[in-house]
C-alpha cells in the first residue's frame, strides 16, 4: 500500500478539529497537526495497515498534543521568576528559560 502526501493531507480538518479540542487554541492546534503530519511522514514505513489510515493519524495526533500539553505545563511562568513589583518599578529583561 502506497501512501502519498495527498492521502494524509485528506485528513488534516479532522485532525485540526481533534487538537483544537485537546489544546483549546487554534494556534496550538495548527502547530500540533503540522508536527502530526511530520511524525506520520517520518514514520509511514512502519505504518503496516491494521488500522485504518485515519485512526493512525488520530493516534500520532493525540500523542502530539499530549507531549506539548506536558511541555506546557513544565514551561516557566513569569510569576515564578521572581518577586512582585510595582508600576514604579524599573523594566527589565528576565532571563531566558535553558
Amino acid at each position: 500500500m502506497t501512501i502519498g502526501p495527498a492521502q494524509l493531507e485528506q485528513h488534516r480538518t479532522a485532525l485540526t478539529g481533534h487538537c483544537y479540542r485537546m489544546m483549546g487554541s487554534a494556534v496550538d492546534a495548527d502547530d500540533a497537526v503540522q508536527e502530526t503530519m511530520v511524525r506520520a511522514w517520518r514514520s509511514l514505513d512502519r505504518f503496516d495497515g491494521r488500522s485504518s489510515l485515519r485512526t493512525w493519524l488520530y493516534r500520532i495526533a493525540t500523542n502530539v498534543c499530549l507531549d506539548l500539553v506536558a511541555q506546557r505545563a513544565r514551561r516557566a511562568r513569569p510569576i515564578e521568576s521572581g518577586p512582585a513589583g510595582t508600576v514604579e518599578d524599573p523594566l527589565t529583561v528576565l532571563p531566558s528559560p535553558p
